[in-house]
């Protein structure tokens, strides 16, 4: 092989040759991308932030030994799975901090990784419900037979299906899924494959009330933006379930169907 020859194909493999990617759509990438990166930081923090309130939820004050063995259990696989995921969070946030997507192979790598992570993130949270199976377990001591301990258990339960069910489809979407489809859809217009054309659709409040505060603030909009949402849904979907069990519990009682007195000795018992 000449020397030039070997050169030239040198160049191309280290990407030392000339970019690929037109510096406009360069620039297009990168704005959906840094979206990410501060949705990214925004979610580590309010992880920092709810943490101690999802490990407060174990009872370790149980005075059952084996309650507590099995606390102890949850925590640390809640921990581990925490670890993992945070893992490779960082290793995709870091994968986003290189600005060099230059040629065909980083952008083929960048949208594998945004793949793989998205899949990552909704395992992630999947993985809460078995978990939450075992914490609605231990509420009830393990007996079912116990009056209205079943009751408690399932609505424990659905509490979070419900709550697993709302980040898969709006959060994960929100703050991850339509960026990571900007990209996928201009890496694949790069490549010649065929885009289907995005469906216009009317701006959500939250795509509204982001849009306002960026325009007053910038980036901290953007942040502000998100933690009044994720304190807001928080906040109406407990204000939510409590009415709806309200409500239930007060026909309940006056159809003789729910015994009060009974279902506050069982809410005691669990507390």
């Amino acid at each position: 092989m000449e020397l030039e020859n070997f050169k030239e194909l040198w160049n191309k493999d280290t990407g030392l040759d000339q970019p690929e990617i037109s510096l406009e759509k360069q620039r297009d990438i990168h704005s959906p991308i840094q979206m990410l990166k501060i949705n990214m930081k925004t979610e580590f923090w309010l992880m920092l932030v709810t943490l101690p309130l999802l490990l407060i939820s174990v009872p370790f004050a149980s005075a059952d030994s084996n309650i507590k063995t099995i606390s102890a259990f949850v925590t640390v696989l809640t921990v581990g799975f925490i670890t993992y995921f945070y893992s490779r969070f960082l290793k995709l946030y870091k994968l986003l901090q290189k600005n060099s997507i230059n040629t065909n192979y980083d952008l083929f790598n960048l949208k594998t990784q945004l793949l793989i992570s998205k899949e990552i993130y909704i395992s992630y949270y999947i993985s809460y419900i078995p978990l939450a199976f075992l914490l609605s377990l231990i509420k009830i001591n393990f007996h079912f037979d116990i009056e209205y301990n079943l009751a408690i258990f399932g609505i424990s339960f659905l509490i979070t299906l419900l709550l697993v069910c709302f980040i898969i489809k709006y959060w994960i979407y929100y703050m991850y899924g339509r960026y990571i489809d900007d990209v996928i859809s201009l890496v694949d217009e790069l490549n010649g494959l065929e885009v289907k054309p995005k469906a216009e659709k009317k701006k959500t409040w939250f795509e509204r009330s982001q849009k306002f505060f960026m325009n007053k603030m910038g980036v901290k909009g953007n942040i502000l933006n998100t933690v009044i949402w994720f304190v807001s849904v928080y906040i109406f979907i407990i204000l939510f379930l409590t009415f709806v069990l309200l409500i239930i519990i007060i026909i309940g009682a006056k159809l003789d169907f729910i015994d009060v007195v009974g279902l506050q000795r069982a809410l005691d018992r669990v507390n």
